[in-house]
């Protein structure tokens, strides 16, 4: 993964754990090694497919996975994420407005310009069966205060 983002200006949208938290994970990738996934109890973390991968719709594919794995929740910055999880039946529950103590490093404004100004919400998702091929609403969910009222408020729609 980390060679993956070599070059890839959209990196940043991606948190990168470190090996050591990884080993505490299931992980799931393809045999080319271009795209996966990683499970942390029931969230799904680390999504990547890289376009130079033999494997079409990789991440939607390794969304399925994640999900067949127990994968119930995520989040993401309101970029091009969520219409990607939406297809694979994530609704988006919670939001949190974005913070610049926060900004991921490598985070470039202008580049993500067209969304809220280079500076997208965070979208809390819970997996809905029912809604596997729905399109994302731009500003669906509540706004939360915190990133843990976001993830709580993921945790009870999903009555955990």
């Amino acid at each position: 993964m980390e060679a993956l983002r070599e070059g890839n200006s959209h990196a940043s949208s991606v948190y990168v754990y470190n090996d050591d938290e990884y080993a505490g994970m299931r992980l799931f990738v393809t045999e080319d090694g271009r795209s996966g996934i990683a499970l942390k109890d029931d969230e799904i973390v680390s999504l990547y497919a890289h376009r130079d991968t033999r494997h079409r719709r990789a991440a939607n594919s390794m969304l399925e996975t994640a999900v067949a794995a127990g994968g119930r929740r995520l989040d993401c910055f309101d970029t091009v994420l969520p219409d990607i999880y939406a297809k694979s039946g994530f609704v988006p529950v919670a939001r949190l407005k974005w913070n610049d103590d926060y900004a991921p490093d490598g985070w470039n404004h202008k580049l993500y310009q067209r969304y809220n100004g280079g500076r997208p919400d965070v979208v809390f998702m819970a997996h809905d069966p029912t809604a596997v091929e729905s399109t994302y609403q731009p500003g669906a969910g509540r706004y939360v205060d915190s990133y843990d009222d976001g993830i709580g408020a993921v945790r009870a729609r999903l009555g955990r």
